[in-house]
C-alpha cells in the first residue's frame, strides 16, 4: 500500500488545529477568574494538555506547507522555519509550563512573581520567530499563488492582531485566525490540489499532483 505523505501531513494539520484550538478555547473560556487564578481551575491541566497534543500533531504536519512553495521557495522555507520554531518554543515549550508547572506551583505555595533567568529572552526569540515566520509565510502564499490569497492574508493578519494585545478572551482571536489558516492549508493538502505555477510567455503552465 502506497502512503500519500502529503495527504497524511494535511490530515495532521486539520486534526491538530482542531484539537489545539478546542483545548485553548475550553481552558481560557471556562476557567473562572483571571491572571494566576486560572491555574487553580481543576480542569486547566486537562484542557491545556489537549491543546499540547494538538500542537504536536500540527508540528508533525507542518512540513506540508513546503509542497505549496511554487515560485516562492525561499520565502516558504523562511516562513516554515519561523512558524515551526515558534510552535515548538511557545506552544509546546512554554505551553508545558502553563499546563502543568504553574498549576502545581499555584497549589504549592504560589507562582513566583519573578520569572526564571533567561526566560524573557527565550520568549522574545520565540515571538520574533512567530512574527517573521507568519509574515514570510503569508507573503509566500500570496506570491506562489498555489493556495487561495486569503490564507496568506490570514497569516499576516493573525500576526498583526497578536501585536495589538487584545483584552480579555479576545486575545484568543489571533490564535484562532492563525490556526484557521493552517487548517485551510491542511484541507487543500488532503484534497490533493495541484501546485499551479503561473506560466511564462511561450511556456505552458506546469502542475504536479501528489
Amino acid at each position: 500500500m502506497t502512503v500519500n505523505m502529503r495527504r497524511l501531513a494535511g490530515w495532521a494539520l486539520v486534526a491538530g488545529t482542531i484539537v489545539a484550538l478546542a483545548g485553548y478555547l475550553a481552558a481560557n473560556l471556562l476557567a473562572p477568574g483571571n491572571g494566576d487564578e486560572v491555574f487553580r481551575y481543576q480542569n486547566w491541566p486537562l484542557f491545556e494538555g489537549i491543546a499540547l497534543v494538538g500542537d504536536v500533531v500540527v508540528a508533525l504536519g507542518l512540513p506540508v506547507i513546503l509542497t505549496f512553495a511554487g515560485r516562492a521557495p525561499k520565502l516558504h522555507m523562511a516562513g516554515y522555519a519561523g512558524v515551526f520554531a515558534a510552535l515548538v518554543m511557545l506552544n509546546v515549550g512554554e505551553g508545558t509550563t502553563e499546563a502543568f508547572v504553574k498549576p502545581y506551583l499555584a497549589g504549592h505555595g504560589g507562582i513566583p512573581a519573578q520569572e526564571p533567568p533567561g526566560f524573557a529572552a527565550f520568549e522574545g526569540v520565540a515571538l520574533l520567530a512567530l512574527v517573521v515566520g507568519s509574515i514570510c509565510l503569508g507573503i509566500a502564499v500570496l506570491r506562489a499563488r498555489t493556495l487561495p490569497w486569503w490564507i496568506g492574508v490570514a497569516l499576516i493578519v493573525s500576526c498583526l492582531l497578536g501585536a495589538l494585545g487584545l483584552p480579555g478572551a479576545w486575545f484568543l482571536v489571533p490564535d484562532g485566525v492563525f490556526f484557521a489558516a493552517l487548517f485551510a492549508i491542511g484541507v487543500f493538502a488532503v484534497r490533493g490540489r495541484p501546485d499551479h505555477t503561473p506560466a511564462t510567455a511561450g511556456q505552458p503552465a506546469a502542475g504536479t499532483r501528489s
